[in-house]
């Protein structure tokens, strides 16, 4: 509970679990147009999550000729062979999705 003159902390636990995975990549520079670049989709096999990626490539496809697609996917947390995967891929960007 809040009250006016109390603080609330909110915590977030999935960077505390990436965290245990070994030593943080440096965040890449974002690329200003995706034709040509490797995309990584990441589903965490929540139920419905696996739609909305199937929507986001369709529609990065339709927008950008030539990007490659990679999926990849592992309950949550994410398993860091399914890290190590998508570094071997040298994506240029993962979208991730959950839902339920």
């Amino acid at each position: 509970m809040v009250t006016q003159s109390g603080t609330l902390e909110v915590l977030n636990p999935v960077s505390q679990i990436a965290a245990e995975l070994g030593e943080a990549l440096p965040m890449p520079e974002r690329p200003r147009a995706l034709e040509g670049k490797r995309l990584g989709l990441y589903w965490n096999r929540k139920p419905g999550g696996i739609y909305a990626l199937k929507r986001i490539e369709s529609l990065l496809r339709q927008r950008f000729p030539g990007v490659e697609v990679f999926h990849f996917d592992s309950r949550r947390p994410i398993q860091k062979d399914v890290v190590e995967a998508i570094v071997a891929a040298k994506c240029d960007l993962v979208v991730g999705a959950t839902a339920d």
